[in-house]
């Protein structure tokens, strides 16, 4: 009868399901970020310039690497750099956009690379935007111009929660404003 003996195997050697175990950890914390820079580039016409769309495929965050403090001029205004976190929805990112570059949110074609950005319910996390990413927008002009504080004090009013001791009583409803006016004319 053979003994069964447990056999180790060298160190340099590490399961299939543990590297993929590893680099699933490593993505989810790469996309849990904070407050962290991406940049966004304002096209004109119908196509990002190769040198953008290339920069879109190349944006690595390298996070040991020394950054300069200094400020740097804008590109005549067709660049932003914008303080994000993973949490932040494409519609916050879009109002954003229209705040610092004045292109309405509904004119807005939001691009990573090649590939447009859409639901605006989704997080950058969910699109696979990382910190130090390049995106870049193009105005379709559909939409007239408008002010952003509209759109700002819509979104206000909608967060104005209603009052809900009396939710699903008589008191909220038509029927008790019906029936004290049948009472009173009836009299």
């Amino acid at each position: 009868m053979p003994s069964a003996e447990p056999t180790t195997l060298p160190s340099s050697q590490v399961c299939e399901e543990c590297i993929g175990e590893r680099e699933s950890c490593a993505l989810v914390e790469k996309l849990n970020y904070q407050n962290e820079d991406i940049h966004v580039y304002f096209v004109r016409g119908k196509e990002a310039p190769k040198c953008i769309k290339e920069a879109c495929s190349k944006a690595v965050v390298v996070a040991d690497r020394r950054t300069s403090k200094r400020s740097r001029r804008a590109t005549s205004g067709n660049s932003i750099s914008l303080k994000v976190s993973g949490s932040t929805s494409i519609y916050q990112l879009k109002l954003m956009i229209w705040e610092s570059l004045g292109i309405v949110k509904e004119n807005q074609k939001l691009h990573k690379g090649s590939v447009e950005i859409e639901d605006d319910l989704a997080t950058l996390s969910d699109k696979g935007v990382f910190p130090g990413d390049i995106l870049w927008v193009r105005d379709s002009e559909i939409y007239e111009n408008r002010d952003i504080a509209d759109e700002i004090s819509e979104q206000k009013a909608d967060m104005i929660q209603v009052e809900e001791g009396f939710r699903g009583t008589l008191l909220t409803s038509g029927v008790f404003v019906q029936l004290c006016q049948d009472i009173t004319f009836s009299e």
